[in-house]
């Protein structure tokens, strides 16, 4: 039955031709803003009308490695470990948790308000990528290790046995030095399938000398995952010194 139910859905994908193009995007609201004092951010946001919260990480290679975070835990159990008591709780993540909320919860204030905080201290558990070429995760369904002339890639839930997944997870490590061009970014974006098109749920640049990952969804849905980078996959580009590795996985 699984078999015939993922046949069924790449034809309906396939069919469309929205499929091919994706136009529309949900709206990005801001929950927090946390910065830590070794230069690492993360950020929690909702998606509307997908009604999907997400989490990105950004951070500096070998200087702010990005927090090794519990993939079973909820969003908010993961803000709540990655701050302090006395930073506010946004209201959207105690909600997207659902009714058995954490003992912590009752230490913090809750807040309709998006959070922004600065100075934090990291946490102890961090992920710091030996190379540009390293894997981030211990397993994944892609990763392309950074070459010259690396061309733009779509990965879809239909490429891996072409079930819903809940979550779209993507990584990226812009192998070129601090310093360089800002234009030399390289981008991932996280789309779902609401049924008749691809909408857009998150779009990150990935500036020169930066590590980043892309957190988004709840629900089981058909998801992608687009790269492209700023420097249009020329091999040419810095004498062949602009290059990216790209990770990525569909999650349940």
């Amino acid at each position: 039955m699984r078999l015939i139910a993922a046949i069924a859905a790449t034809m309906v994908l396939a069919s469309s031709p929205a499929a091919a193009e994706p136009e529309e995007s949900d709206r990005e609201i801001p929950l927090a803003h946390l910065e830590y004092t070794t230069g690492l951010t993360v950020s929690f946001s909702d998606s509307q009308p997908s009604n999907e919260v997400g989490m990105s990480q950004l951070g500096i290679i070998d200087r702010a490695p990005l927090i090794a975070w519990e993939r079973s835990n909820s969003y908010l159990q993961t803000y709540l470990e990655i701050t302090p008591p006395d930073v506010p709780v946004p209201q959207r993540l105690v909600d997207d948790h659902g009714t058995d909320l954490p003992a912590e919860l009752q230490r913090r204030r809750i807040t309709s308000e998006p959070v922004t905080v600065r100075g934090l201290t990291a946490p102890a558990g961090a992920v710091l990528s030996a190379s540009c070429t390293a894997e981030h995760w211990g397993w994944h369904l892609w990763h392309d290790n950074a070459q010259a002339g690396l061309a733009p890639k779509s990965y879809t839930t239909l490429d891996f046995g072409g079930f819903k997944e809940r979550r779209a997870e993507s990584f990226i490590f812009n192998c070129l030095p601090v310093g360089s061009p800002s234009h030399l970014w390289a981008r991932h974006r996280l789309y779902y399938w609401n049924g008749t098109s691809w909408w857009k749920q998150a779009d990150e640049k990935v500036g020169p000398g930066l590590q980043a990952e892309e957190v988004k969804g709840k629900v089981k849905l058909h998801r992608k995952v687009t790269y492209d980078d700023g420097w249009g996959s020329s091999p040419n580009c810095l004498s062949g010194a602009c290059k990216y590795t790209r990770e990525g996985r569909f999650t349940s």
